[in-house]
This record gives structure tokens, sequence and C-alpha cells, in this order.
């Protein structure tokens, strides 16, 4: 059965016929992948967010940053420093913090987890299907490597004023960061829409 497909670069429709497993299908005028599948997408999906999971604990308990300014020993998680932020009222960015860098981040992991999870269960087409559109929409507000940047970037410039290294947290956060990313790389949205019958050979 032939399909109607759209270029991802140059936006040419066309029309695809069946394409066997491990084949690529490229468009006729800029060359671009279109049609391609990514083998054992579900379980790769499955595997990095569970990875993610375990870490995203220990990335959010242990300090981030450890620092001894003139006699002062202290350490710093990402909730402290949220609730440093909240308590001397700059409450917009503490708000901003604490989703950029904890919320968004567990609802995306969760999300993947789910989706993989309940992709072989009829009744819950609707739930991937939301919980998908839900992926999209804070996908643009997962700013953790955003966040990561910023602790490399303060280690570099405090560390001419002060002692500072990274915790052990910190050590978690950047895997969480990775495992988050090769989830997402990983999964193949057209899996919540095949039919039974294609499923099984791309999962």
């Amino acid at each position: 059965m032939e399909k109607v497909v759209a270029c991802q670069t140059c936006g040419l429709v066309q029309e695809v016929g069946e394409v066997p497993r491990n084949c690529v299908v490229k468009c006729a005028r800029c060359n671009f992948k279109i049609f391609h599948r990514n083998v054992d997408a579900r379980m790769r999906t499955l595997a990095y967010s569970i990875a993610a999971a375990i870490l995203y604990f220990p990335a959010n308990y242990y300090p981030i940053v450890t620092g001894e300014y003139q006699g002062q020993y202290n350490q710093t998680t990402v909730f402290q420093g949220i609730k440093a932020l909240w308590e001397h009222g700059q409450y917009l960015i503490s708000g901003l913090v604490f989703c950029t860098s904890m919320l968004t981040p567990a609802l995306k992991i969760i999300a993947l987890i789910f989706i993989s999870v309940t992709l072989d269960w009829t009744r819950w087409k609707k739930a991937r299907t939301w919980a998908y559109k839900m992926i999209r929409i804070i996908d643009p507000w997962n700013m953790l490597e955003v966040f990561l940047l910023a602790i490399g970037v303060s280690l570099v410039e405090m560390g001419q004023m002060a002692t500072v290294n990274p915790g052990r947290g910190v050590f978690s956060f950047a895997a969480v960061v990775v495992l988050t990313l090769l989830a997402t790389y990983s999964f193949d949205p057209r899996l919540l829409w095949d039919p039974p019958e294609e499923k099984k050979h791309y999962e």
C-alpha cells in the first residue's frame, strides 16, 4: 500500500510504496531521509528512560557543587538553589528553574516510559497520544543542558575567588541529560499509530 509523505527538509509531498525492513527512502528533490525506521526504537527508548529515571533521584538529592570561601564550606543541591532564589524574592526565576530543571524533565521521562510500556495496549491510544503531545509541548522548556552549562560556567568563574568543586550529584545530572536526549532521539512517534502487524517489525 502506498503512503503519502512529506519531506521534513524541503516539504515535497510524494508517494512511497512498501518499504522493506532496514531500508531507507530518500526525498526525490533534496535526497533527505524521509522514510526510515529506527530498529528496536521502543526497547531502546524504554531502557534509556528507565536509566534516566533511576539517576534522576541522585541528581537532585546529592550536591551539584561544593564550595569553600573564607573558611565557610557549603554544599548546594538543585532544590536548595531553587529554595534560596525563592527566599530572596526571586519568585519568577525560582519557578522557572524548578520547571526547567526538575518538573519538565521528570514529566518527560515518565511520559516516555508510559508510552513505551503501553505501546501494545489498544485501550490506551488516546492516553499515549496525549502523553506524546505533552512531550512536544514541554520539550522546549526542558533546559537541563543549559542548567548543566550554567553549573560549568559557575565552576570556572567562581574558581578564581573560592574553592569550587563539582559535587556527586553533577555526574548523575549529566547522565540524566545524556540519557534523556538518547531516549528522545531513539523514540519513533510513528509507533503510536502503526497497525499491530507493522508495529512488531519496528519495536
